[in-house]
């Protein structure tokens, strides 16, 4: 019998990284996630940070033009 060494991690195997902030998500190592505003983010919690973000700027710009 031969011992087949394995070339890549089992990813059920694996332990979260961390949590995301919004709505609990794990995130593992070598997923797709993001570091916004000193958060680590998964990726459908970034692109409603980021409008909320672009919201707040832009009334923000508002009140100060007016």
């Amino acid at each position: 019998m031969r011992i087949v060494r394995k070339r890549w991690r089992d990813l059920q195997r694996a332990w979260p990284a961390g949590l995301c902030p919004r709505c609990g998500m794990e995130l593992y190592p070598g997923d797709l996630d993001w570091v916004l505003g000193g958060r680590r983010l998964c990726g459908a919690c970034a692109a409603a940070w980021l409008a909320e973000e672009a919201e707040r700027l832009a009334a923000g710009r508002k009140g100060a033009v007016e």
